[in-house]
């Protein structure tokens, strides 16, 4: 198990390094999208062993109050996914604190705005469950508080960390990363395609066994589509580890970013990639073996593994002879600015959700990859979410930034209209570039 765990582990790490590298080529830098956040780290190393670390180390900011008196409770929001993790955690926080805890259902997408419009009313949850490329909106409007992990950080995988890093802090304590890669149907393709060019070569071989053969999200999802803008050396924002994104370098228009889209817009037009396709559609047809692949994340794994469809995962296909590039996610727990128990709400998390168990929990309710590094191990031998590993090893995080929602309604316009055949690739870009630097000049 040792060495599997290292291997696990490894790539990881191997995921940060590589961003940062990814940050300093000059033929990569220069033209790729960059992350949403701070190029990881590359001083803090891996636990060497395999015991998970302990979780009971308090805090380094707060204190925690062990006894109350007729306390509030502390309120939690979480989606369906994540609540049944915390749920059993409530009594135990209790009886050490005299806090009871209230944990809120709320559909994830709704979390982030009913923070932003509810916190300063001092209505919205002490802690809260939320994506990375959220942290610059909150923490412009002041709703998150800055975590220091103190001597526990190493517990976590680096580009989990610095995701949620903004402006120099830490806003998180991260559980989970992600990116998308490629889930192959086994007695379609029995090895899975390096490029583009194979794919389509596959899927000519077997035109006649499939109802679609390539399942893919929404026509305007930006996070999906982003390998072909960023593969070819397209990017949104310039990016350079040292300093951080430039928001005046807006690279939507450069060469290498047309280069990808117009492949794109190549594959459309030759009948691979299907416009009548969204995220649901792809997901019955591979759960129903009427497609060859489906081209998402790990939060799909439960879905295709309860299907009994066969398959295995893949690295994204190449584009172009160009290694693909996907966005990486991550997601955590948040600290509410305007709580009043914000020392509880963080021992909360440090202590009680921080632990292997919980961590590993939380990855087998909603699966994704593990940020901490305890809770990895856990999944050492799972060669699934090893091949996702691999799979956004090239990738780059979310933008963060405030005005990462420009960013997306943009680019999931210039996707749109590719695939409605609405435009070309050049006036695609072109649109999108120029209004994201409207957006940005204010």
């Amino acid at each position: 198990m040792r060495k599997h765990w290292k291997v696990f582990v490894g790539l990881l790490l191997a995921m940060a390094l590589i961003t940062a590298a990814c940050g300093d080529d000059d033929d990569a830098a220069s033209t790729t999208a960059a992350p949403t956040t701070t190029a990881a780290p590359t001083t803090t190393a891996a636990p060497t062993t395999t015991e998970a670390p302990t979780t009971t180390e308090a805090p380094t900011t707060t204190e925690a109050p062990t006894t109350t008196a007729a306390a509030t409770p502390l309120l939690i929001w979480a989606d369906e996914n994540r609540a049944p993790a915390l749920e059993p955690l409530a009594a135990a926080f209790e009886e050490a604190t005299g806090v009871p805890v209230q944990i809120e259902l709320k559909g994830f997408g709704d979390i982030r705005n009913d923070a932003v419009q509810q916190a300063p009313l001092g209505e919205a949850a002490d802690i809260f469950v939320g994506a990375h490329d959220w942290v610059g909106e909150l923490a412009s409007n002041g709703v998150i508080e800055p975590i220091d992990l103190g001597a526990r950080s190493d517990e976590w995988v680096d580009v989990a960390r610095t995701a949620f890093t903004y402006e120099g802090q830490l806003y998180a304590v991260p559980y989970a990363v992600e990116g998308i890669g490629m889930y192959y149907n086994t007695d379609f393709i029995t090895e899975p395609p390096a490029d583009w060019e194979d794919l389509k070569a596959a899927c000519d071989e077997i035109a006649d066994q499939v109802e679609v053969c390539i399942g893919h999200a929404n026509i305007n999802d930006a996070y999906h589509w982003y390998p072909f803008l960023s593969s070819e050396g397209g990017y949104v924002w310039k990016y350079d580890p040292a300093t951080g994104y430039d928001l005046n370098d807006v690279g939507v228009d450069s060469e290498g970013a047309i280069a990808g889209l117009t492949y794109l817009d190549s594959l459309i037009k030759d009948g691979y990639l299907d416009p009548s396709v969204d995220y649901g559609i792809m997901e019955n047809l591979f759960h129903n073996g009427q497609s060859a692949v489906m081209l998402t994340g790990p939060w799909a794994l439960g879905g295709v593994r309860d299907a009994g469809v066969p398959y295995a995962v893949a690295d994204y296909p190449a584009i172009e002879g160009n290694q693909a590039q996907v966005y990486v996610g991550s997601q955590g727990f948040f600290v509410n600015a305007f709580s009043e128990q914000k020392a509880l709400a963080l021992t909360f998390i440090l202590d009680y959700i921080a632990t292997a168990d919980v961590m590993a929990q939380l990855q087998e309710l909603d699966p994704r990859i593990p940020a901490f590094l305890p809770a990895a191990e856990r999944f050492a031998d799972d060669v699934d979410l090893q091949n996702f590993v691999q799979a956004i090893t090239n990738g780059f995080p979310m933008p963060n930034v405030t005005q990462a929602g420009a960013m997306w309604d943009n680019m999931g316009s210039v996707y749109e209209s590719l695939f409605n055949q609405s435009a070309t690739p050049e006036e695609a870009a072109t649109a999108a570039a120029e209004a994201i630097r409207a957006a940005v000049a204010g």
